[in-house]
C-alpha cells in the first residue's frame, strides 16, 4: 500500500493527498524550524534543561512521532509529504535536544579564552554584544561577522525578556542561531527535492540521512559559523533551482542574498558560486543564441542586480580587513607548524592511504595530535566530532565508526552506479548533485593539502558534501529497486537498506 500511495505519486498528487494535513506545505515546515526556540523557553521556565531530563523529553517526543507514523500507516495514509515532515520533526527534536543539554563550551571549536585576552568565538561575540567589531584580525577575529551579529541579537532579546544583565549567562540563546539554521536546512532541502518531483521513498531516505547525521547534529549547537554558512549554501541552491526553472527577479535576488549573507558568515561560502555561476552563464548563452533581445535585456538587468547585491555584501568585510590589516581577500588562518595538530610531517601514505580500520575497535574517538590519516579522522569526526563521550557505550562508539565507514563506501558505490548506470534518473538532479559532490570533494582535498592539520580533516567541513551524498545513496537504492528482478540489485538493495537503517537508528541512540 505504501508503494502505491507514495512511491508512484507525482508531486501534484502527493500535494493533493496531503491537503488538510496540519503540518503540510513548505511554509508550515519552515515554521516548525523555529519550534526549538519555543521549546527552549518552555523547558527553561520549567527548569527541565538538565541533560537527563532533556533526553527523557526527547525520547517521549520521538515516541509520539513513531506512534503517529504507525497510526497513519495502519489507516493507510502514509503520504510522502507526511512521511518527510515527520522525518524533519525527528531531525528538529534531535537538534533541539542536543542543543539544550550541550553547553556552549562542550564539544566546541575555537571558543578561546573568556577574559580580555581572548581572540576566539567567545571574545568576538563579546565585542559584537558590546556594539563594535573586533579591533584586530587575530585568530577567529578574521572571520566575517554575520553569525556573531545574529547571536548578539538573540542574546540581547534574551537579556530584555529575562532582565539578565550578564550577557554571558545567555549564551544558550546564541546557540539557537545554529540550531534553527540547521532545522531550516532540512525544510529547504526537502523543498528542493520536491521541486525535482522525486519519489516519496527517495525523498524520505535523503531527508532521513541528513536529519540524523551526527555531524549535522553536532554542528547545530555550536557557537560558531559552520551551520549558518551551510544554511545559506542550501538557500543559494534552492533559489538557483527556482531561477533555473523560472527566471524571475525575486529568485536571482534570493541567490544574491544567500551568497552574500553566506560570505558575510564564512568566506568559503563563495564556493557555491561555482554552482550558480555556470547556471547563469548557461541561460545568458542560450538567450544570446535565441536573439530575443527583450529577454536578453531582462536577463542582463537581473545579472546586474545580482552583482550589485552579492558582491558588496559578500566582500565588504574582507575588504575592510584588507584595508585595516592587509589581510588577503581569500585569507584562511594558518596555524603554523609548531602546534600539536600539525600533520604535515607525516608521510603521504600515513595521511592518505593507511586507514586504521582495525584500531577503531579500541580507539573509536579521534586522538587529536596523534592521528594523521585524513580518512580515519573523517570517519570518526563524522559521528563523534573531535571529542570523547564518557558515558557512551563502547559498542555504540566503535559500532558507529564502522557503520559510518559503510555509509562512506556506499556513497562511493552510489555515485559511480548512479552516474554511469541510472539512465532514467532526472538528468538535472543527477548533474547538480554530482557537481556539488565533486566540488566539495576537491575543496576538501585541496584544504587538507594546503593546511595539513588534523582539525582540517574534520567532517564539519563536509556538510554540503554529505547532503549531496544522501541524494546519491537514495537514488542508488531506488535504482536497485527498479531492477530488483536481478539478484545483484536485489542483494544490493537489502544491504543498502540495512546500512541506512543501522546508521539512522544508531545515530538517534547516540544523542538521546
Amino acid at each position: 500500500m505504501y508503494k502505491q500511495k507514495v512511491d508512484n505519486m507525482t508531486s501534484t498528487e502527493r500535494e493533493g493527498t496531503a491537503k488538510g494535513f496540519v503540518l503540510g506545505g513548505f511554509a508550515k515546515r519552515l515554521l516548525l524550524c523555529f519550534m526549538p526556540i519555543l521549546l527552549m523557553i518552555i523547558i527553561r521556565i520549567l527548569k527541565l534543561n538538565d541533560e537527563a531530563d532533556v533526553k527523557v523529553i526527547m525520547r517521549l517526543m520521538l515516541t509520539a512521532v513513531a506512534v503517529l507514523a504507525a497510526f497513519w500507516f495502519y489507516r493507510g495514509k502514509p503520504t510522502a509529504e507526511r512521511t518527510v515532515t515527520l522525518i524533519i520533526i525527528v531531525g528538529i527534536i534531535l537538534r533541539w535536544g542536543y542543543t539544550m543539554y550541550t553547553g556552549p563550551f562542550v564539544r566546541a571549536h575555537d571558543i578561546g579564552a573568556t577574559d580580555e585576552t581572548g581572540t576566539g568565538h567567545y571574545a568576538y561575540l563579546r565585542y559584537v554584544v558590546e556594539g563594535h567589531l573586533p579591533p584586530t584580525n587575530t585568530w577567529q577575529f578574521y572571520q566575517p561577522p554575520l553569525f556573531y551579529i545574529l547571536s548578539a541579537i538573540f542574546i540581547r532579546i534574551g537579556m530584555f525578556l529575562t532582565n539578565e544583565a550578564d550577557w554571558s549567562k545567555l549564551l544558550y540563546a546564541a546557540q539557537m542561531v545554529s540550531c534553527v539554521s540547521s532545522c531550516l536546512t532540512l525544510a529547504v532541502t526537502a523543498e528542493i527535492l520536491e521541486k525535482f518531483k522525486l519519489k516519496g521513498r527517495v525523498q524520505a531516505i535523503i531527508i532521513a540521512l541528513i536529519a540524523v547525521y551526527p555531524s549535522q547534529i553536532l554542528c547545530s549547537s555550536r557557537l560558531n559559523n559552520d551551520m549558518l554558512s551551510f544554511m545559506f549554501m542550501i538557500f543559494a541552491l534552492y533559489f538557483t533551482l527556482m531561477w533555473h526553472k523560472d527566471r524571475r527577479l525575486k529568485y536571482i535576488i534570493g541567490i544574491a542574498l544567500s551568497i552574500g549573507f553566506g560570505m558575510m558568515t564564512k568566506i568559503n561560502c563563495g564556493l557555491i558560486a561555482l554552482l550558480t555561476g555556470p547556471v547563469m552563464l548557461y541561460h545568458l548563452f542560450r538567450t544570446c543564441r535565441s536573439k530575443d533581445y527583450a529577454q536578453l535585456k531582462s536577463l542582463i538587468i537581473q545579472l546586474a542586480v545580482f552583482a550589485v547585491i552579492c558582491f558588496p555584501l559578500g566582500l565588504v568585510y574582507a575588504i575592510r580587513n584588507y584595508v585595516l590589516f592587509g589581510q588577503p581577500l581569500t585569507y584562511v588562518l594558518d596555524l603554523g607548524k609548531n602546534i600539536i595538530v600539525y600533520t604535515g610531517d607525516a608521510s603521504f601514505s600515513e595521511r592518505w592511504l593507511h586507514i586504521p580500520f582495525l584500531q577503531m575497535l579500541k580507539n573509536p574517538y579521534v586522538s587529536i595530535g596523534k592521528e594523521t590519516n585524513i580518512f580515519g579522522i573523517l570517519i570518526k569526526t563524522g559521528v563523534h566530532g573531535e571529542f570523547k563521550y564518557d558515558g557512551m557505550s563502547s559498542f555504540l562508539a566503535w559500532g558507529l565508526d564502522y557503520v559510518h565507514t559503510a555509509i562512506l563506501l556506499l556513497t562511493l558505490i552510489s555515485v559511480t552506479a548512479v552516474m554511469f548506470g541510472y539512465k532514467t534518473m532526472d538528468k538535472s538532479l543527477k548533474r547538480s548533485a554530482f557537481w556539488v559532490w565533486l566540488i566539495m570533494t576537491v575543496s576538501y582535498i585541496q584544504f587538507n593539502v594546503s593546511y595539513p592539520y588534523s582539525c582540517t580533516a574534520d567532517f564539519r567541513y563536509m556538510l554540503l558534501w554529505q547532503a549531496a551524498s544522501a541524494v546519491f545513496i537514495a537514488s542508488f537504492a531506488d535504482y536497485c529497486k527498479t531492477r530488483e528482478n536481478k539478484k545483484l540489485f536485489r542483494v544490493s538493495l537489502v544491504v543498502t537498506a540495512v546500512i541506512i537503517a543501522l546508521f539512522c537508528g544508531m545515530s538517534i541512540i547516540h544523542f538521546c
